[in-house]
Parts: structure tokens; C-alpha cells; sequence
């Protein structure tokens, strides 16, 4: 019985498919740094402005009574939005139960210098761009307030 021949290997498919779009360089070069609907990972550190009026709408599409300034949003003694200098610090102190977290949570990307408490009653987080990770982070937030306060 004659044996089977084995399929292409990785670099006999890849050379077949290689295509050159040198046509593609007439366009120029882009800078993707800030194109919207890219991954969050492709998106580095934005302004601190632009992330804190994105925290604003979430809160407000919620619909949640928050007290607010241009440099802070507050859900009761619950929750606190800095705005300091470049960056968005985010403190949540819970007196009932225990944050729905791990640590994990807070090392998504777009978080930095994030902490959760042993007990789980206490975070704190800097965030320093928009993403689906920090738009669910808030949200889950919201929603545990909702239900427990």
C-alpha cells in the first residue's frame, strides 16, 4: 500500500499565498493610534478629557443619580472618578458586601496600578484608555450598586 503524501506545511502555504499589495503605498501611511473601532490593545493612553466624557455618557445612559463636576463623578460614598492631570483614577469602597472582582479583573488591558482589597470591599484603579474591558468594569460596577444599595 503506497503511502499517503502529507499535506503542505505552514511555509509551503504561506510562499503560495503571499501577495505583494504594493498598490497599498499610494495611500500613505495611517496613523492608527486613535482609529475608532480598532481593539482596545491597539489604542494607547488617551486624554484624559476624552475618557473621562466617555465615563460621563456610561454613567448617564444608565441612568444612575450621580453628583458630578469637571473633575469628578461620584455614586454616593460607593464610587469616586478623578480626573487628575493625565490619567482617571477610579475608587470603590463597598460597606455591605464584598466587590463582585478578582484581581484579574483589574488587569485588563487599559487598567494600570490597579488594587483590590483582601477582603474584596475596597479598589482602586487608574485607567488610562476606553475599551470594552473598562466599559464592562464600570458597568458591573453600576449594576452592583444598583441592586445592593
Amino acid at each position: 500500500m503506497p503511502k499517503k503524501k502529507l499535506s503542505k506545511g505552514f511555509d509551503d502555504l504561506f510562499s503560495q499565498n503571499e501577495t505583494d499589495l504594493s498598490f497599498l503605498d499610494t495611500y500613505g501611511k495611517t496613523n492608527s493610534e486613535n482609529l475608532s473601532g480598532l481593539p482596545e490593545s491597539s489604542q494607547t493612553h488617551q486624554n484624559a478629557d476624552e475618557l473621562f466624557d466617555a465615563i460621563l455618557r456610561l454613567f448617564k445612559s444608565e441612568k444612575v443619580a450621580i453628583k458630578s463636576t469637571k473633575k469628578k463623578i461620584s455614586l454616593g460614598n460607593f464610587l469616586s472618578i478623578n480626573k487628575k492631570n493625565s490619567q482617571i483614577e477610579i475608587k470603590i469602597k463597598s460597606e455591605k458586601l464584598s466587590l463582585p472582582l478578582v484581581q484579574s479583573d483589574l488587569m485588563a488591558p487599559g487598567f494600570s496600578d490597579s488594587n483590590l482589597s483582601k477582603d474584596s470591599m475596597n479598589c482602586s484603579v487608574i485607567l488610562d484608555s476606553w475599551g470594552i474591558a473598562s466599559k464592562n468594569f464600570i458597568s458591573r460596577m453600576i449594576e452592583f450598586y444598583k441592586y445592593n444599595y
